[in-house]
């Protein structure tokens, strides 16, 4: 009688995912996730193949998203790379521990895809 009630459990489960609100929030979810990952291979490549720069905070905002007891931040940054400046807004989750030494004006080290300034990690 057990394995009836589960078949049933399951299709009344099924059912829940077929309707459009559950359908739209599950896909929301995976594209987050896609973003996320795609953004932490971003994080490897720029850390195995970038070079060190320093960038300035011109302005910066919470984005509202919560990752692991982090907020996502967009930083507004003055990218200085051999010689170079450019400006980018940079988005990434913020450990609690560093947000406190985030300010505009503050001086940030940073990794950089010498090709594309905008792909950076903070270096704490």
């Amino acid at each position: 009688m057990g394995m009836f009630k589960d078949l049933r459990d399951l299709h009344k489960a099924s059912k829940e995912i077929e309707r459009p609100g559950l359908r739209d929030s599950l896909k929301q979810a995976n594209e987050a996730v896609q973003t996320f990952q795609a953004g932490q291979q971003q994080a490897v490549d720029v850390a195995a193949n970038g070079v060190l720069g320093k960038a300035t905070i011109t302005a910066m905002r919470d984005t509202g998203t919560v990752i692991n007891e982090m907020h996502v931040l967009a930083l507004d940054l003055t990218v200085e790379v051999n010689g170079f400046q450019s400006e980018v807004t940079h988005t990434e989750p913020i450990s609690p521990l560093l947000i406190g030494r985030l300010a505009p004006g503050a001086e940030i080290t940073v990794k950089v895809d010498p090709g594309d300034h905008s792909r950076l990690i903070l270096i704490p």
